[in-house]
């Protein structure tokens, strides 16, 4: 069972640090929350985050003002280090400073987490809570974040920033051959968008040009994998 750490760099609760949390847990307003965020704008229990075959689910549980990831919405997630969570006024961030600087050092994190922290180990903020909870162990001082999203993260962050998601593996036969002929399918038609482009000829920066019907096929495309996305949280 993996140990998550949750960091909090903006909102009330800004400063605190809680590692050594055993999954499941909910984040909300309410006390019954392993981590409780006192913030109007945050639900009663607003997400939670659970461990299923090796790997970190974010899900938003219906919440009233719903939850960004990377400055995205989501209603589910495969987490990674990293990550950084809206929720109301509250920026979390996920993962230790250790997992930090350990995908800073292979190149697949970006900077904006690792700039924006520094352990800070005293106490608490002005704002934060004074009272150390089992599992936590330190506090952590954030910057201001940058311009973008309202108390959010910066609109030119990547919503996977650690790079694609992997694929689901130990599915069986046939759950692989569906998976198999969804994905081609998606990629047959980029492939066909992609190949129609042309490049503009006077354009300094060769900028590509693609024909309203492709165009609008790329549409379709999209609210097609919308539709399997919504299937998928919604069975």
């Amino acid at each position: 069972m993996p140990k998550l750490t949750i960091q909090i760099l903006e909102g009330v609760e800004r400063g605190r640090i809680y590692d050594d949390l055993t999954p499941p847990i909910t984040i909300g307003r309410e006390e019954e929350n392993r981590i409780q965020l006192n913030d109007d704008r945050v639900s009663r229990f607003h997400l939670k985050i659970q461990e299923e075959a090796g790997r970190v689910i974010l899900t938003d549980l219906d919440s009233t003002n719903g939850t960004r990831v990377n400055g995205h919405p989501i209603q589910v997630r495969v987490l990674q280090p990293g990550d950084q969570i809206l929720v109301g006024r509250s920026l979390l961030l996920y993962g230790s400073p250790q997992e930090l600087r350990r995908e800073d050092s292979n190149s697949n994190l970006s900077d904006h987490a690792l700039d924006n922290i520094r352990t800070h180990p005293g106490h608490p903020p002005r704002g934060a809570e004074s009272v150390i909870e089992p599992g936590e162990s330190s506090f952590l001082e954030a910057r201001p974040v940058p311009a973008g999203d309202p108390g959010g993260p910066p609109a030119s962050q990547t919503l996977f920033p650690a790079g694609p998601p992997i694929l689901p593996e130990g599915l069986r036969m046939g759950q692989s051959a569906q998976l198999h002929d969804l994905l081609v399918y998606v990629h047959r038609e980029m492939s066909d968008v992609v190949a129609n482009a042309k490049e503009e000829s006077q354009s300094p920066t060769r900028g590509m040009l693609m024909g309203r019907t492709d165009w609008q096929r790329l549409q379709l495309l999209q609210m097609q994998v919308g539709r399997y996305i919504r299937q998928i949280i919604e069975p």
